[in-house]
């Protein structure tokens, strides 16, 4: 008699679980959008590759993102800011609207910047850089070309 109830308070327990896990797993989609954010890209990254159809982003761009705002510097030029927000995935420089799909990867010891376009044609790679490593030296002349930044729209 004693297993009869423990059988039954098995199978019960079973029951709960089973449909406990289909509650569980409606929030999978929460949980994985919530791994990549914002702080993902805060530091400073060095462009490494640009692809797409517009190549207007000058070579070695060096980005630094905060919380809010990225500066964004061409070697030998004045840097600008700009305000940007970075959430699920999705970047956007709020003052042009250009958005960008973003992902942060390791690849051979480096920490790798994707920003694939999302509504322009450009997909730039970033190389995060290590400020504790890195020496001063000295700053690159201007190649004197109309290149722009990567917030801005063309």
């Amino acid at each position: 008699m004693s297993n009869k109830y423990t059988f039954r308070i098995f199978n019960s327990l079973l029951c709960l679980a089973l449909v406990s896990l289909t509650f569980m797993a409606a929030n999978c989609n929460d949980i994985l959008s919530a791994l990549t954010t914002s702080d993902d890209i805060v530091g400073t990254w060095t462009l490494t590759e640009q692809t797409g159809a517009q190549y207007d982003v000058c070579a070695q761009e060096q980005v630094n993102f905060s919380t809010s705002t990225a500066t964004l510097t061409c070697p030998g030029s004045t840097s600008i800011s700009r305000a940007y927000t970075a959430s699920g995935g999705l970047l956007e420089y709020t003052a042009t609207g250009i958005r960008y799909n973003y992902g942060v990867s390791t690849s051979s010891g480096s920490t790798i910047l994707t920003l694939t376009g999302n509504n322009i044609s450009r997909n730039l790679k970033y190389t995060k850089v290590i400020t504790d490593n890195q020496s001063a030296g000295p700053q690159q002349k201007s190649d004197k070309q109309n290149f722009q930044n990567s917030s801005e729209l063309k």
